[in-house]
């Protein structure tokens, strides 16, 4: 089956005045198309680091990321993210100027799709709200709907359920897995909740600059 998501000899070190700290050395691994993957570590382990390269808002220092077959760089990662990628941040990195709904018809303008993910997720009631009026769950919500609104064809999803009780994390990470069986979607989410990881395709961690497989 065809790769959705594959990386080549990716390293990834950040520098200060005192020491230079390597996340990631000689990273290969491929996700195939509609599959779903979980990844789980301590903070600090370079969760976030990793999906941060596969989305292209962080470069690698050495290797290439391919989406869909296609080398990801800074000249196409706005392109990806617009066509291709939903990513539900840790934090929601809403407009502030905007009100929810605008900040879901920025992403695509398929009313049902809005309507839809707004009931499902129970927040049609804050839907011409400001993201100063609501709370850090609603918020949190809005980033998973806004991520489904082009229907892409990989999520990203870092501690998507992070602000929310056990009910509403319950019914995100339903709704991500609808979203992958239904469309052929493939799915990344890190968490630290390992409650969740039945429910994937696969599950890994990070150790010795690795994504290892459990």
């Amino acid at each position: 089956m065809k790769d959705i998501l594959k990386t080549i000899n990716l390293k990834k070190s950040y520098s200060s005045s005192a020491e230079t700290l390597t996340i990631f050395k000689d990273l290969n691994f491929s996700l195939e198309k509609g599959k779903s993957l979980f990844l789980f570590g301590p903070s600090g382990c370079g969760k976030s680091t990793f999906l941060n390269l596969i989305t292209g808002l962080d470069a690698p220092d050495i290797g290439e990321v391919l989406i869909d077959n296609k080398i990801l760089n800074s000249l196409n990662a706005s392109k990806f993210l617009k066509n291709d990628i939903g990513i539900i941040f840790q934090d929601h990195y809403l407009l502030s100027e905007l009100n929810v709904n605008d900040n879901l018809i920025i992403k695509s303008d398929n009313i049902n799709q809005l309507d839809f993910l707004l009931k499902f997720l129970d927040i049609a009631d804050i839907k011409f709200k400001f993201p100063h009026q609501i709370s850090n769950g609603q918020k949190q919500r809005v980033c998973v709907a806004r991520s489904l609104m082009n229907i892409p064809k990989l999520i990203i999803a870092d501690e998507p359920t992070s602000y929310l009780d056990k009910i509403n994390s319950d019914k995100v990470i339903k709704l991500l897995m609808n979203y992958s069986q239904e469309y052929n979607t493939s799915l990344i989410v890190s968490s630290h909740d390992i409650s969740y990881k039945k429910y994937f395709d696969f599950t890994y961690t990070i150790e010795g600059m690795k994504l290892i497989k459990c």
